[in-house]
């Protein structure tokens, strides 16, 4: 085995993760640092980037104590984030993050909105990159080209203690990190990031097209259709608190998800609108169906059961748009831990969900894209038959399989009629 690792960095909306990762996977040592996101007013979010380069620093230093030789560094991170630079390609304010709702997700929209709001701010606008860009300009100078795919060189690091030299590699988005790590490299192999909310896609073999759905390229020779969810286990966290569950959320979920309960209500999890595959932010959730048999617990399963037929909403439209059906689900986040969830998730879409066996897989998505860019693996299938590797296979129950068609086609109403509403109002 090679005596040395790849940095990988992972950034997310709530903590910048470090990690070390060997080429066969494994992951060595990792360091996590919180981030502290500010709110000034209300639908505001935002970080000062100095925040990310600092996290960095502090997790790289603890993670690079007696390790092995860095032989490259990836970063990959949120989207739909802004870090406004100026003409020597130093930071103009604050990011804007992901779920910034003053002006919506568009860039141009977000944009517009400081022009008009923070004219001085915007005259000293020279170009707009997202969080991976800015980092790795801080390491090498550079900043990576907006077409460069993950494996891409972008320069070596400059003046950073025990990894001066190192090359640096372009680096993706955080959804592609996790999905890669989790092995979904080839076509018909479906994907769900979970976690607070779900990133969910489908691998095709050809660029496809969907309505409300993104098609990008995914690999050397493959593309993706899916999108982002606002739905996830904050939709389960908000439940648990407002029902008043009884035990632990993950106690709860456990408990409540391990059988079908057919006559629980039907939940859209719109709580925060949506995103995929509705792209609307004045939708919102609703439980349909409630009669006074109802306890807590089955408001809770409604609500997991509601987050499952959101991913699946999500596959089964590209699968349709792709003209291709998926054969499995690999899956991931925090989500994912729970058996129970990955359990009911392969009973909605009636296809075996596949669980990483990594932890930390967007850590290892972001080493893959490394490791071939360095050239120790040809490319990412290869990489992925080293180091992604499948922990426990959840197979649907061909028994309940009926009984969630029906409740299919009861989210589906529910759907139709919230974005009716929605649009009305």
């Amino acid at each position: 085995m090679r005596n040395e690792a790849i940095l990988a960095v992972d950034v997310g909306g709530s903590a910048l993760r470090v990690g070390l990762v060997r080429a066969d996977g494994a992951l060595v040592e990792s360091s996590a640092v919180a981030l502290r996101i500010d709110e000034p007013r209300a639908g505001w979010a935002e970080l000062d980037p100095e925040a990310w380069w600092q996290a960095l620093v502090r997790a790289s230093t603890r993670v690079l104590r007696g390790a092995p030789r860095v032989a490259a560094v990836c970063i990959c991170a949120m989207t739909r984030t802004q870090v406004m630079l100026d003409r020597n390609a130093r930071t103009v304010g604050p990011a804007m993050l992901f779920r910034d709702r003053r002006a919506g997700f568009d860039v141009a929209a977000r944009m517009a909105w400081i022009e008009r709001h923070q004219p001085a701010r915007f005259a000293r606008i020279a170009q707009v990159v997202e969080p991976k860009a800015s980092l790795a300009y801080r390491l090498t100078g550079a900043v990576p080209a907006a077409a460069a795919l993950p494996w891409h060189h972008v320069g070596n690091v400059r003046s950073v203690a025990r990894l001066s030299g190192v090359p640096v590699f372009a680096g993706a988005i955080d959804t592609w990190a996790s999905a890669v790590g989790a092995g979904a490299v080839e076509p018909g192999q479906a994907y769900d990031v979970a976690g607070t909310t779900e990133a969910v896609g489908l691998v095709t073999a050809r660029p496809a097209s969907a309505a409300g759905l993104r098609s990008f390229a995914w690999t050397e020779d493959t593309h993706q259709l899916g999108g982002p969810t606002q739905a996830g286990a904050d939709c389960a966290r908000w439940c648990h608190d407002v029902f008043r569950v009884r035990g632990t959320l993950a106690d709860a979920i456990a408990r409540t998800g391990s059988r079908l309960r057919e006559h629980a209500p039907v939940f859209l999890p719109y709580l925060a609108g949506e995103r995929a595959p509705v792209w609307s932010g004045s939708v919102r959730g609703a439980f349909h169906r409630i009669d006074r048999a109802q306890a807590p617990d089955d408001f809770l399963w409604s609500t997991i059961a509601g987050v499952a037929h959101a991913v699946a909403d999500i596959v089964r439209l590209a699968e349709t748009g792709a003209g291709t059906c998926a054969t499995e689900v690999r899956a991931c986040g925090g989500g994912a831990q729970s058996d129970a969830w990955c359990a009911l998730k392969a009973d909605v879409l009636g296809i075996p969900v596949i669980r990483s066996r990594a932890a930390e897989t967007g850590l290892v998505g972001a080493a893959m894209a490394a490791a071939v860019g360095l050239g120790w693996y040809a490319d990412l299938r290869r990489a992925a038959m080293r180091m992604a590797k499948p922990g426990r296979r959840f197979m649907p129950h061909a028994r309940v399989v009926e009984a969630y068609a029906r409740r299919a086609a009861t989210y589906a109403d529910i759907k139709r009629y919230a974005l009716e509403l929605a649009d009305h109002t």
